[in-house]
């Protein structure tokens, strides 16, 4: 039978001899202090300081490598908890004023918080009449579990790097915010591997679903040229002029200015005729059809005349300017990907309309 396969849920009586499994210990933040926390670990700009007679660049950096482990102190901010790790090479800079004969990892913590508290007093006395609280290195640092924000920062001399890292107690990270937030302001992050596509346009146009269901091949749809004949398109929010470039045998793509919104002044606007794509009348349909499917219909469409396309990094597009290349070369006879919202969902090829332009219909998947 089933039942006999089922797993026995009767409660049986617990083993004197097995150990309680206790809740770990968990850091508690109050919602107040939430927005403080948020705020301390925001990426920042590198600080430009001296220690002695050294200069010294301080960065917050992104927690990527393991925790300094040459030397953990315990740091007061008034009453706040903290500590502070240090790796080898960061200890040997904060140690140079001093001038030891051997390094403060091989004394007693006691000691070793006391010299370092000595050689960091240009940095700490101003510290404490900014945030008006006194500031201690101590040799007992309380439990690592009771400070929830790790804030890497690495030391830069020029010659050599070193890492330490501050734990910050919730009241701690309260004490010290006012004080990033005035020397170190917020640098965002570059996200330079974000990629954007870059389309190669010949024409857009905007269109109605119904307007788009009803295209069939050899139709031929008004599309609003670029001024300059084609155009780069980021992301449909920057545009940039382009013309064909011929270097060592070797087609490219050169802009012709700098990214930016694109405008009606950017492109010859294409003139309705016949009741085209730009006549969105409001009228009701002639035919009665379901309210849902006639709401359906009016859904805007936009559909693109592509010659190309690639993806850049962020870091590339911020590369871009006037006169640069990109590696782009023209398709034979006109021909065009027709992207719809963002999707190449057809073929087709541009043709001149009087002073306008238009893009003849060859082959389109709406329903594919």
């Amino acid at each position: 039978m089933v039942a006999d396969r089922l797993p026995d849920t009767t409660t049986t009586p617990r083993d004197p001899g097995m150990e309680r499994l206790d809740m770990p210990h968990l850091a508690i933040i109050s919602p107040q202090t939430v927005p403080i926390l948020n705020s301390i670990s925001r990426p920042r700009a590198p600080v430009l300081s001296r220690l002695g007679d050294r200069p010294l660049t301080i960065q917050v950096h992104s927690p990527d490598h393991r925790q300094p482990e040459a030397l953990t102190l315990g740091l007061v901010l008034g009453e706040a908890p903290a500590l502070l790790r240090l790796d080898d090479v960061a200890l040997q800079m904060l140690s140079v004023p001093l001038a030891l004969k051997r390094s403060l990892k091989h004394c007693s913590v006691d000691i070793s918080a006391l010299w370092l508290e000595y050689a960091l007093l240009e940095w700490f006395e101003p510290l404490e009449q900014m945030l008006d609280v006194s500031i201690h290195l101590s040799g007992t640092p309380a439990h690592p579990a009771d400070f929830p924000l790790a804030l890497p920062l690495s030391l830069d001399n020029g010659e050599q790097r070193g890492h330490l890292s501050l734990s910050l107690s919730s009241a701690a990270a309260e004490v010290l915010s006012p004080g990033l937030e005035q020397h170190c302001p917020v640098a965002p992050r570059p996200c330079s591997n974000v990629t954007w596509p870059v389309q190669w346009i010949g024409g857009y146009q905007h269109l109605t679903l119904a307007e788009l269901c009803s295209l069939q091949p050899g139709d031929v749809v008004m599309v609003n040229r670029p001024d300059q004949g084609s155009a780069v398109l980021v992301g449909n929010d920057l545009l940039a002029a382009t013309t064909e470039h011929q270097n060592n045998r070797k087609p490219g793509l050169q802009l012709g200015s700098r990214l930016h919104p694109p405008t009606r002044g950017d492109f010859h606007m294409a003139k309705p005729a016949n009741g085209g794509p730009e006549d969105h009348s409001t009228e009701a349909p002639s035919r009665t059809t379901d309210s849902d499917n006639v709401r359906l219909d009016q859904l805007p469409v936009h559909l693109v005349c592509e010659f190309g396309r690639l993806e850049l990094s962020l870091k590339e597009l911020r590369e871009l300017n006037q006169g640069s290349v990109l590696p782009l070369s023209r398709p034979p006879e006109e021909a065009v990907d027709l992207v719809i919202n963002g999707r190449v969902m057809g073929k087709g090829r541009l043709v001149e309309i009087g002073d306008g332009l238009g893009v003849q219909i060859e082959r389109l998947a709406t329903d594919e």
